[in-house]
């Protein structure tokens, strides 16, 4: 979550509500402190980057990793000790498994 384009995609997908948005917890994460998520520019690094050019503002921010980070939005953990392969499956078959909500209107469902 410390990297601008990270911010402003999870950003981009709670403002426009144009994707079903599922966490997946790496083994270590750490969610931002209360006060990282008041002062973002201590949390993300945006030097050489302005995420307002995209209409994206640091309460945007904030309000999206709020949402990502708290109890509406569902979320995967990540296993520990399998190779990314192992990873990827595990968390694409767990995807699968769920009952996710409907999607937005334009996007196709959930094979």
């Amino acid at each position: 979550l410390r990297r601008p384009w990270c911010a402003g995609e999870v950003t981009t997908a709670f403002k426009t509500m144009s994707a079903r948005v599922v966490a997946v917890w790496a083994r270590g994460f750490v969610a931002p402190a209360d006060d990282e998520l008041m002062h973002l520019d201590t949390y993300i690094d945006l030097e050489g980057c302005n995420l307002a050019q995209y209409n994206i503002f640091e309460n945007d921010i904030r309000v999206s990793f709020n949402k990502l980070l708290g109890t509406e939005t569902p979320h995967i953990s990540m296993r520990t000790g399998c190779s990314s392969s192992v990873q990827f499956k595990a968390i694409t078959s767990e995807l699968l498994k769920r009952n996710m909500p409907e999607p937005p209107k334009g996007l196709p469902p959930v094979p």
